[in-house]
């Protein structure tokens, strides 16, 4: 764990009866317990595929509440993530990423596409996504070792490890503003920022 997810998950475990966050299209809330028990079903599944420390996870999911599941569980694995607007053209042909976690509507396509020797298709039942499904490259890429999981936002050049993400979080006063979360400034780190210091927050679909 780096002192990031160390900390969330520490105020997650603090407020585990506590309404977290909140899906608008659905009108649920998620308490902390909801979001420990999907984050820990996400990294059993992603080691039970060998998806290990240093390797490449692109996340382009219409479901909002479902991302900072994704983001915690990869994080805590030592998995770098790339976050893509849901917009993005879904493909299964990338060499850089081992995991790639797209909208259900892209990843249903996809499966009609896909070669079962050398892509795998994995579905979950979460709290926040009961429908959660994700693709492995089973011919993984070749781990591309950094001291911590690190954060990029595809279109940017720029990677952000977790410490930098932690030192900008912990700067903004929740409840923080969220209107897009693969923008960094208007979606990530007011994320973190109200994850941190657990903050109610509602959270739209995405695309």
């Amino acid at each position: 764990m780096s002192e990031l997810t160390n900390q969330i998950t520490t105020q997650l475990q603090l407020h585990r009866q506590e309404a977290l966050i909140k899906s608008r299209t659905q009108g649920i809330w998620y308490t902390g317990a909801d979001l420990l028990e999907d984050i820990a079903l996400c990294k059993s599944s992603l080691q039970q595929q060998a998806v290990t420390a240093g390797q490449n996870m692109l996340v382009s999911l219409d479901n909002s509440v479902a991302l900072p599941i994704v983001l915690l569980a990869s994080w805590e694995l030592g998995i770098n993530i790339t976050l893509a607007a849901p917009t993005t053209k879904p493909s299964l042909v990338n060499d850089h990423y081992t995991a790639m976690v797209y909208t259900p509507t892209s990843t249903q396509q996809l499966a009609t596409q896909l070669d079962p020797q050398q892509v795998s298709l994995l579905t979950l039942i979460l709290n926040t996504a009961p429908n959660f499904a994700y693709l492995v490259q089973d011919l993984a890429p070749s781990l591309v070792q950094t001291p911590e999981a690190t954060l990029t936002i595809a279109g940017h050049h720029t990677v952000y490890t977790q410490s930098m993400l932690l030192q900008h979080a912990q700067q903004l006063t929740p409840p923080a503003k969220i209107t897009d979360l693969y923008d960094l400034d208007r979606g990530i780190l007011p994320l973190l920022a109200n994850l941190l210091q657990p903050t109610p927050v509602a959270l739209a679909w995405a695309g």
